[in-house]
């Protein structure tokens, strides 16, 4: 879990380092390893607000080769806390707002952090040792067959030629 300790910080400007493993219900094949998070804390009262980054090491599968790889994932976080906001006051606006009682101690960044994360998991997702190549060159047979008119594609442009 990923705690952010609001407990006893005078106003103005901290760095704060958390690591931490996701559990419970944050457990997730894509990531779970040990994620980290740095950056700046603004303390302004009973508000608090947290800008930095967030990393950890991703399990992914290739699109190209099904092959298992591993990728370091990188997000921008901006976590606002607000302490002690009575339930009336409180306004659903925004997601990465977490609303804590007056006697609380930790803020669970967690589940806004791993959001952050996943989102910058790229759509294609392809393992370095094939960055850049085509897939003709991972897979020499497509080009022969390509070469021998065995393509799908080939009965498609014979229809446009007649």
């Amino acid at each position: 879990m990923l705690l952010l300790n609001v407990h006893g910080l005078s106003n103005g400007k901290h760095f704060v380092e958390i690591s931490g493993k996701a559990d419970g219900e944050f457990v997730s094949e894509v990531i779970n390893s040990e994620v980290f998070v740095e950056g700046s804390l603004r303390v302004h009262n009973d508000k608090l607000i947290l800008k930095g980054k967030a990393r950890t090491i991703a399990n992914l599968i290739c699109d190209l080769s099904v092959e298992k790889f591993q990728e370091e994932i990188e997000a921008e976080i901006e976590i606002i806390v607000m302490k002690g906001m009575k339930e009336e006051y409180r306004s659903e606006l925004d997601e990465n707002t977490i609303f804590i009682g007056e006697e609380e101690k930790i803020a669970n960044i967690t589940e806004i952090v791993l959001q952050e994360l996943l989102v910058k998991i790229p759509m294609k997702k392809v393992a370095p040792k094939y960055r850049g190549k085509e897939i003709e060159d991972i897979y020499p047979k497509l080009k022969d067959d390509k070469k021998e008119g065995l393509s799908p594609f080939d009965i498609l442009k014979n229809l446009k030629n007649n």
